[in-house]
This record gives C-alpha cells, sequence and structure tokens, in this order.
C-alpha cells in the first residue's frame, strides 16, 4: 500500500500549526489588557504588592535587589504610561510587600521567583521585561534560565560581569566613591547607628558621590535623584545582604542562552565601563545596543525623549 502524499505531510503541517499557534499566543499575552491599580498576591508563601499602569503592550519590571520599593522605577517609567502597561512589584521587605523573614528572602534569586510567579498570576505565558542596574543584571540571569518566558528584553544600565580585575579598575577610575563606599560600609557595622541612621549614610553616598560619578552633569541630576528617592526608604540591610550575594558576577557564559530580542541601553558617562554594554552586544544573540551620550546611570531621567523613544520603538508601541 503506497503513502498518501497529504497524510505524509499532516505531520509537519500539524507541527506548522503548533508552532504559529504558539507564536500567536505570545503575541497575545504581550497584548493581553490589565487592569490598572494597586494589589496584593501571594506568590511564593509571601503577600507580594504589585501595581499595574498604562495601557498598551506589558512591560513588567524586575525591581533592584538591594533594598529599593516601587518609587524609583515608577519615577524612571510612568511616561511610558500612555503606550504601555508596566506592571512594577515591591521586594520583599520593601514597600507594601510582607517583611523579610530569612535572609534569602533578600537575595536577587527570590526576586527572580517572585518575578515568574507575578508573570503566572497575571496569566501571561511570555512577557517584555525591563531591568535597570542590579536589575539588568538580574534579567540577564532571568532571561538565561527561562528564554522561553521573556518575549522583549531591555537592559538598562546593566552588566554581565564584574570580576576582581573590574573592581580594582574601577577603585582606581574612581577614587571617591570608592572611599565613600569603605565609609558607608564601615558604618553599617555600627551597633549604636539605628536602622534609619544607616539607611541615611546610603541615601547620602548616592546623591553626592554615585552621582558624581555616575552621571553627565551631576549638578542638574542630583535633584531628581534626591526627589525619588524621598518616596523610598532605603534598606542597608538588602544592600549589605546583596553585597555578599554578587561579590563577583559572571554571567558570560550565559548570554548565548537569551533568545528574547534584546535592547542594551548605555549611558556613556557612566561609571560603569563602555566595554561591558559591548561585552553583552558580542554576547547575546538577537541585541542591539544604543548608548545615550549625554547620560550616565539614570537615562531615564537625564535623557527622558530619547529613553522613551528607544524603548517604545523597541517593544512597537509607539
Amino acid at each position: 500500500m503506497g503513502i498518501r502524499p497529504d497524510l505524509a505531510l499532516l505531520p509537519i503541517v500539524l507541527m506548522f500549526m503548533a508552532l504559529h499557534q504558539d507564536q500567536e499566543t505570545g503575541k497575545m499575552n504581550e497584548q493581553k489588557t490589565l487592569k490598572n491599580g494597586t494589589f496584593m498576591a501571594q506568590l511564593n508563601g509571601a503577600r507580594i504588592h504589585y501595581e499595574v499602569h498604562g495601557k498598551g503592550p506589558v512591560l513588567m519590571v524586575l525591581p533592584n535587589a538591594w533594598g529599593i520599593n516601587i518609587a524609583p522605577l515608577r519615577a524612571f517609567y510612568q511616561p511610558l504610561d500612555s503606550n504601555v502597561t508596566l506592571v512594577y512589584f515591591d521586594p520583599r521587605g520593601m514597600g507594601r510587600s510582607d517583611p523579610v523573614r530569612v535572609d534569602t528572602d533578600m537575595s536577587a534569586a527570590t526576586v527572580r521567583k517572585d518575578f515568574d510567579a507575578l508573570r503566572q498570576h497575571l496569566g501571561l505565558s511570555k512577557v517584555n521585561a525591563i531591568g535597570w542596574s542590579n536589575g539588568a543584571m538580574n534579567l540577564v540571569v532571568l532571561a538565561s534560565e527561562k528564554p522561553e518566558t521573556i518575549a522583549k528584553a531591555v537592559f538598562l544600565h546593566g552588566i554581565a560581569s564584574f570580576t576582581e580585575e573590574d573592581s580594582k579598575a574601577a577603585n582606581v577610575a574612581h577614587p571617591e566613591l570608592t572611599k565613600a563606599y569603605q565609609r558607608v560600609g564601615e558604618a553599617l557595622k555600627q551597633k549604636e547607628l539605628t536602622d534609619q541612621q544607616k539607611n541615611e549614610r546610603l541615601r547620602e553616598v548616592w546623591l553626592n558621590e554615585y552621582v558624581s560619578a555616575s552621571t553627565a552633569n551631576p549638578a542638574a541630576t542630583r535633584p531628581k535623584v534626591k526627589q525619588f528617592l524621598e518616596d523610598c526608604p532605603l534598606s542597608w540591610r538588602h544592600f549589605v545582604y546583596s553585597q555578599s550575594e554578587w561579590p563577583k558576577f559572571d554571567t558570560r557564559d550565559r548570554l548565548a542562552r537569551i533568545s528574547a530580542p534584546s535592547l542594551i541601553l548605555a549611558g556613556a558617562k557612566d561609571s560603569i565601563p563602555m566595554a561591558k554594554a559591548e561585552e553583552m552586544k558580542r554576547g547575546i544573540p538577537n541585541s542591539k545596543l544604543v548608548v545615550f551620550a549625554n547620560s550616565g546611570h539614570f537615562a531615564p531621567i537625564e535623557e527622558p525623549a530619547a529613553f522613551q523613544r528607544e524603548v517604545l520603538t523597541w517593544l512597537g508601541a509607539r
């Protein structure tokens, strides 16, 4: 009995249809309409506070693990609301999410797990994601661990590696910032200081030495950073934990696993060497690098129009 050509092709046709359906499902998830507002969700054994703002394709924000709430990231991305649906959440121990119960609640790994649980809670099989600084570093890990869950990625002022050699080079390039971090490190060990006093020491370093070393125009940027930090109680405990969790960071061997089209955003005046952004560009297969000439580590507030244009264009949301 001969093989019917039409039936022989059936498995291929079905496979094509399944792949096409998966692609369409991904597109529908990216376009899914989420209700705006402030919510609580039970995720991985903790109550997590999250917020939804805007309209258009969903863009989930992977927050920083070192001790900030939603406020600074909201200040960065609020102008995108007209074209994109932003989803933010407070890490454990920050904002309105549950307090820290064990030290690992402050880890980058826990932030990733809660991000992924929130994605599922929202009914999204895959999602666009953005991370800034430490959040961008964590997004490298997430996008390589679970590539099937990330539709498009935006890495804002992130790195894929920070070695001992990088640390030495940074100390030479920015001696005042290094001294400031050494001073605050000693202050955080002092038992006589209250939590509020320790958090204030961190804030002072951010507003002074860090802004001076990491922005194109410190005098213009400092008031903006001060403004968004006023709505953000810092957590020195999270900061200390993050330093111990990632004393060195090297994900270069993971970059090739990232399948999401990736936008890498860097500032020409950042304290992070441009070689780090170029390293990410070389390692991530489907990626684009954009350098903001007049920005340091805060492109959303240093060059807001250019930042918004690049992100919205990348997401197809202009």
